[in-house]
């Protein structure tokens, strides 16, 4: 092989294999995360059927499912019914839009760790969620101490 071959290879391997090596590892990784979260779960049982026309908006917010870590890459919609969330299209793999009712939220409680504080309570018994206290304002969840 000749050393112009060579460099073809490389650049072929590059320009075609590295892109969709690196996407099935992306999609991979996110799906990965909405199972072990417990995003995919609560999806099944609450999935958005499409973004809500009006309600407090909160973007960029940093929240977790389970001990799935999402920062800065969600968007909360408050509404008189309940929380809507959906990730960034980028980390969209796996991660359907939601919108959690009031009534399936439990055992809400307040916590702080260093200096984020947050709501810890869980989604019936779907998955385990914290998001800023600042979602909850006005709503008619209970929050314990």
């Amino acid at each position: 092989m000749s050393n112009g071959t060579g460099t073809w290879m490389i650049l072929l391997f590059v320009l075609v294999a590295f892109p969709i090596f690196f996407t099935i590892l992306w999609v991979g990784v996110t799906l990965l995360m909405s199972f072990i979260g417990g995003w995919g779960k609560v999806a099944k049982q609450y999935p958005a059927s499409e973004r809500p026309s009006s309600g407090a908006v909160l973007m960029h917010v940093t929240g977790m499912f389970g001990v799935a870590s999402y920062k800065r890459v969600l968007t909360v919609i408050t509404t008189d019914a309940g929380l809507y969330i959906e990730n960034r299209k980028v980390f969209r793999p796996g991660h359907h839009p939601l919108f959690i009712p009031f009534s399936a939220i439990h055992n809400a409680r307040k916590q702080t760790l260093f200096f984020w504080e947050y709501v810890a309570f869980d989604v019936d018994d779907l998955a385990s969620v914290r998001l800023p206290s600042k979602v909850f304002a006005g709503t008619p969840v209970a929050i314990a101490p």
